[in-house]
């Protein structure tokens, strides 16, 4: 079998090299997110869509293939469109349908379900029988039953429908892109809904002017606060938390700066460092540069002498360690110290080009 690898941006970009080195019947056989000049650390890379496609041969046992011109309506390089399940519909025998890979699915999550109704009864049990129970075997059994609630949401998103909706060929492009990168397919779905009934039929012709105008849609729906400026206390204290490398060191920097050259302010910049992290010293080194003065808190004790400590300063930032949102030790030991709320902001630091469930499911732990 002739099989021919591309690494392209899109969809649509694979099917024009497919066609022109493999003819229009040619079939896809995989497509797979990949990292492309990540340099020597592995850093900065670039996402690509890997797209390997196989020349048509016609086979007695007239195995099941989707041409190239067809591939964009029927998978798109969509994310709901396993490598897995691509690879078994174009070189086995066996011709399965959406609807028996969703039956599959829906096999292999009942097993999960039991054992999840499982661990509820018996965290339930446990709860009701003694108060004083070992926090640890708590946060343990509440960390597998977290696992559990994970997996069943993907399990369960391979079960919804993976049709595409009818649209002019840009949008659905769009869409799938959308998808691709982990947006949600009820939200992605009506973004290009909305921008076909407000956009005019030459306009959707231009991919470029479709992108720009969903790109504006979006930056209409999503609510921009104004940060330290629109808390109310006269001295502005704020914590910056989340998972670890979402950047919470750098907004601290740049926050900081902001204070001191736009606003005028004293700021004072505090690290709570638990695990002995780098960024402390990075933050310090930070300080120094700035002429700001500069702490390192382990305890809620000392949180709390330190920010009376820097009561004549107009704004106190605080970076923390990076936290799992499935480490269920790390999160409560954070919520000890930063149980103040009244006197201390707390602020959620995300990726912005983090894949929407996982935002979902830091937005809840943390919360």
């Amino acid at each position: 079998m002739n099989l021919k690898r591309y690494r392209v941006n899109n969809i649509k970009e694979a099917l024009k090299f497919i066609k022109r080195d493999l003819g229009s019947d040619a079939m896809i056989v995989s497509t797979r997110q990949v990292k492309e000049n990540t340099g020597a650390f592995g850093l900065f890379g670039k996402t690509m869509l890997e797209v390997t496609a196989s020349a048509s041969e016609k086979k007695k046992d007239n195995r099941s293939s989707v041409p190239a011109t067809k591939a964009l309506e029927t998978y798109g390089g969509s994310s709901e469109t396993s490598e897995t399940v691509l690879a078994d519909t174009f070189l086995t025998p066996r011709n399965k349908s959406v609807l028996s890979v969703r039956d599959e699915t829906r096999k292999m999550m009942l097993p999960i379900q039991k054992e999840l109704q499982g661990i509820r009864i018996t965290l339930g049990d446990l709860s009701s029988q003694s108060d004083g129970l070992d926090k640890h075997l708590m946060g343990e059994l509440k960390h597998e039953l977290g696992e559990m609630r994970h997996m069943m949401h993907i399990l369960a998103t391979h079960t919804g429908s993976i049709t595409e909706p009818d649209l002019p060929e840009n949008l659905l492009l769009l869409y799938q892109q959308m998808k691709f990168s982990g947006m949600e397919e009820r939200f992605s779905r009506r973004l290009v809904m909305e921008a076909q009934l407000n956009m005019t039929t030459e306009d959707i012709e231009n991919f470029a002017y479709v992108k720009i105008f969903i790109a504006r849609m979006l930056m209409k729906i999503i609510k921009i606060t104004r940060g330290m400026e629109g808390l109310k206390s006269p001295q502005k204290i704020v914590a910056l938390l989340g998972p670890t490398g979402v950047g919470k060191t750098t907004t601290l920097a740049k926050i900081a700066s902001e204070q001191m050259l736009k606003y005028k302010r004293k700021v004072a910049l505090i690290s709570v460092d638990t695990n002995h992290s780098s960024a402390a010293e990075q933050i310090r080194s930070f300080a120094k540069k700035i002429k700001a003065p500069f702490s390192v808190v382990k305890y809620k004790a000392e949180m709390n002498r330190i920010i009376d400590s820097y009561e004549s300063y107009d704004s106190i930032i605080i970076d923390t360690d990076g936290c799992s949102q499935r480490n269920e030790k790390q999160l409560y030991e954070m919520r000890e110290i930063f149980d103040e709320r009244g006197r201390i902001h707390n602020a959620l630091v995300l990726s912005a080009t983090s894949k929407d469930s996982d935002m979902s499911e830091v937005t809840r732990k943390f919360g």
